[in-house]
């Protein structure tokens, strides 16, 4: 070959595809060149080759970083993943989509649940953990592999088949795309490297969720839409696929229905008899079976999460309130509608300060109006309209004003990734060979290569924007604990009062000690004479048998205004030694010296007094002391008390638990959990739900 062909491999091919000559699926160049000398098509030939082998390594290390960051993950990261994963588990092994018996799991339980007919089931449409259930049945038929057993490597491999290899089929698909409708080697590269690392659909690789499979789809959806529309083929494959994920997309995502109903409108005037003979008739099968999953978990057409604000969400079951009747942290629907539209376009869950990419497809999106040549301008105007209406719709929901909760992205936008990046190639196209633009791309690339692998081993946390806003004093989501009745300074939270009834009241707390034999420790009222005293005895057993008693006079207002120990002790019985004293101090303290107990959140307790829950008000505190000073076996303790305090049980104790740890190395010791078991004061349960 001459020596000047050899830079012809950089040479733009033009617009449009000649479909005559070029495989419907195959890597091709954006022109026709069967007519064009030999000596041109060779350097066009030799430019898409090495593009090509550029995709492939991309894919490559795509395909690398998500199936290590797959293996490496934990299942059941979040309330929203359990949710279906419950789903899940309940369809195949128990032939059902109520989640009762596996949400009594503390690991699987979650809040993403509703209350139905007597039974919890999750919140979720259940058409896709159907299909996940299905795949789950053929792995443990076929492995004897199961969630009981290996959760891991079960998750893992359901992960894989439903998240990473339809994203890396839909990114083959965005490198046709790119072939096909960009004009430069810069915008190809540009849009193939951000799909493959900069967009935050990637950490949701790691979790069971609707918006991986919804952004897939819209590709799968995508690619013969744009044949039909842009390049006038006219192929029943292509009508069949496009209706089939097409309607996927909208089962995934209830907002892209508006998608379903464009690509339907174009199809239609393009070309009525094959829209009603194939594209209809594929789209019915995934919308066929939305309903149909729908009506057998729920017994009618409507679907769960619809339910939303309603007594199916806002219940009540064994004394546990549901968690959206006193929602925590994002979920309390704070913001207004202007910061909340900050937030979620330039702010902590901003799609443009996450992912700066998509300033260039903004850019572009402006600019629409003076892009008249464009293959991609109907596209362009689709992506327009989407992104407004969809975004719209979630600015209009006032009542649900959380991001999309504690996660990395804005997720509910997320559907739309494949548009947003399809539609950011116009500009970079007309602008790709100014300095400014390449400069420009790449620090937005960068940045959101970061965003997107910043929450690379959880999708289910802040994004570092909030955390950075957070720690800045910014922002501030979380809701101060209810403070207590009175200044705490021991763990004993009240004093019961002896009744004609109950004349004695009393409360035992209950728990393997550190060699694990059984203690238990009793507190009770025995009379007194004076009544702004209380005299309380303290039992200790190891086992059956009882190590200690110890009585303690305690002067009742000083106790209820929350005075010390050494201010609210009596000893009325003589004198006592100052050790003596120094040991009850210690007792009341629940540590070795002094430290308020700090009030926490409110959380529901089981105990077997009775089969509802206590509601109970956490509080902690801790102190670091110092063994043995001064000597070769000189170690730093750091003790930790946390209490469960319910005004339902006498002496206002549910659970106590004891914690030493090692002050430098933040290694847990021993630790210590007493539960009541018994009380005097007959508590009952609570009027059982009637199912």
């Amino acid at each position: 070959m001459p020596h000047h062909h050899s830079m012809e491999c950089f040479e733009i091919a033009p617009t449009r595809v000649s479909s005559e000559n070029v495989s419907d699926f195959m890597p091709t160049s954006t022109s026709s060149t069967s007519n064009a000398p030999l000596e041109q098509q060779e350097p066009l030939t030799c430019s898409r080759n090495r593009r090509w082998l550029v995709y492939v390594l991309l894919l490559t290390v795509t395909m690398g970083q998500g199936l290590s960051a797959i293996l490496n993950s934990a299942p059941l990261q979040s309330a929203n993943d359990r949710s279906r994963w419950c789903t899940v588990w309940s369809l195949v092994e128990q032939g059902t989509y109520q989640i009762d018996t596996i949400n009594e799991r503390s690991d699987w339980s979650s809040i993403d649940k509703v209350r139905h007919s007597g039974h919890f089931y999750s919140s979720k449409p259940p058409l896709f953990p159907t299909l996940v259930a299905g795949l789950y049945w053929v792995i443990k038929t076929t492995t004897g592999l199961n969630l009981d057993q290996n959760p891991y490597d079960v998750a893992h491999l359901i992960l894989m088949m439903v998240n990473l290899l339809p994203m890396l089929i839909a990114l083959v698909l965005i490198c046709l795309m790119v072939e096909r409708y960009a004009r430069n080697e810069f915008t190809r590269y540009f849009v193939v490297t951000a799909g493959c690392f900069a967009t935050l659909l990637t950490p949701f690789l790691l979790t069971l969720n609707n918006h991986s499979i919804a952004a897939t789809s819209a590709v799968f959806a995508l690619y013969p839409f744009m044949r039909i529309l842009l390049d006038q083929e006219q192929k029943k494959r292509f009508f069949l696929l496009a209706g089939f994920f097409a309607m996927l997309t909208c089962c995934n995502e209830l907002p892209a229905a508006l998608f379903g109903l464009i690509v339907f409108g174009f199809l239609f005037k393009t070309n009525p008899r094959l829209t009603c003979l194939v594209f209809i008739p594929a789209a019915l099968v995934p919308l066929i079976g939305f309903f149909a999953t729908n009506y057998a978990a729920t017994g009618g057409w409507k679907p769960f999460y619809l339910y939303y604000g309603t007594e199916k969400y806002l219940y009540e079951y064994r004394g546990v309130p549901s968690y959206w009747k006193n929602p925590q942290g994002l979920d309390r629907n704070l913001d207004s509608p202007l910061i909340y539209f900050f937030h979620c376009t330039f702010g902590h869950h901003g799609i443009f300060s996450l992912s700066p990419i998509y300033i260039l497809t903004l850019i572009s999106c402006l600019r629409v109006r003076k892009i008249k040549d464009h293959i991609l301008r109907p596209l362009l105007w689709i992506s327009i309209v989407l992104s407004l209406i969809v975004f719209g719709f979630y600015l209009s929901r006032t009542g649900n004003y959380n991001y999309g909760g504690n996660s990395s992205a804005l997720r509910w936008m997320l559907w739309l990734t494949p548009f947003w990046l399809i539609s950011m190639i116009p500009f970079l196209d007309q602008f790709s060979h100014k300095r400014w633009l390449q400069i420009l791309g790449t620090l937005c690339l960068l940045a959101s290569v970061f965003s997107a692998h910043y929450p690379l081993h959880n999708p289910w946390r802040a994004p570092w924007l909030f955390t950075m806003m957070k720690q800045a004093g910014w922002i501030n989501y979380d809701q101060r604990p209810q403070s207590l009745d009175r200044p705490l300074t021991t763990w004993i939270a009240s004093i019961p009062e002896p009744t004609s009834e109950i004349p004695e009241p009393f409360v035992e707390l209950t728990g393997p000690s550190n060699d694990g034999r059984l203690l238990k420790l009793r507190l009770s009222v025995k009379t007194s004479k004076e009544k702004h005293l209380r005299k309380i005895q303290v039992t200790r057993f190891l086992g059956t048998k009882i190590v200690e008693t110890k009585q303690y006079t305690i002067d009742l207002p000083a106790f209820e205004a929350g005075k010390w120990p050494k201010e609210f002790l009596r000893w009325p019985d003589g004198e006592v030694s100052q050790n003596q004293k120094f040991a009850a101090y210690r007792f009341f303290y629940g540590m070795p010296r002094s430290r308020m107990y700090n009030p926490g959140k409110i959380r529901h307790l089981f105990t077997p007094l009775r089969e509802d829950a206590f509601r109970c008000q956490l509080a902690a505190s801790q102190v670091s002391v110092t063994i043995a000073s001064k000597t070769e076996a000189e170690q730093k303790l750091r003790y930790r008390k946390d209490l469960w305090l319910t005004d339902q049980i006498p002496f206002g104790i549910a659970k106590v638990e004891t914690s030493v740890y090692n002050e430098e190395s933040n290694q847990l010791l021993s630790r210590v959990t007493l539960i009541v078991t018994n009380a005097s004061s007959g508590i009952k349960s609570d009027q059982p739900e009637k199912p």
